[in-house]
Formats: C-alpha cells, structure tokens, sequence
C-alpha cells in the first residue's frame, strides 16, 4: 500500500510521523501522477490551496502493475472506507 498526494516531501513527513504511518507516502507536488490516473479534482483552480489535489480513491493494482479496481468517493474529506474495499476485494476473490 502506498498513499500519493500533492504535498510535498517535508509535508508528508511530518504528516506520516504525527500520525504514525509506516506505509510510503509519495509526493506528487506538480499532480502529475494524478493528471495521469484521471484523478484531478477540477472544482479548485489554479492559485486556489487545494489546487492539485485528488479526487480521493483507492486503485488496486495486480503484480503486472495493472490496475484491477477503483473504489472511489466524493469530496476530498470523504475518503472510500478501507474495510469495504478489502471485504469487496475478498468477496470477489482479489486478496
């Protein structure tokens, strides 16, 4: 598991070490992974805080690196429930 942002490195560090993440948090200042995955949360313009930001979703991606599921919510503070991914993704037989 990985997580990928906007923010920058000094940001997720601080971020990971306050709240105790042990997984990788990946810098994505200039949104360009997120451009690439479709991800981009067009409701904030250029200039504005949140500029950049991603639409929050969890993307299951095979050994091949290729991308097998979506789950995704609304709004930036609605993030996709982790418990309901892994039970959706058991359920289906992808753990």
């Amino acid at each position: 598991m990985v997580a990928v942002t906007y923010d920058s490195v000094e940001v997720l560090a601080r971020f990971a070490k306050r709240r105790r993440i042990t997984y990788p948090l990946l810098a994505d200042s200039n949104s360009e992974v997120i451009r690439a995955f479709g991800l981009l949360d067009e409701a904030y313009a250029p200039g504005s805080y949140a500029h950049g930001i991603a639409h929050p979703i969890v993307i299951v991606v095979d050994a091949d690196g290729i991308v097998t599921r979506r789950f995704s919510s609304s709004g930036y503070t609605h993030q996709p429930d982790v418990g309901q991914v892994i039970a959706e993704l058991r359920k289906n037989g992808d753990s």
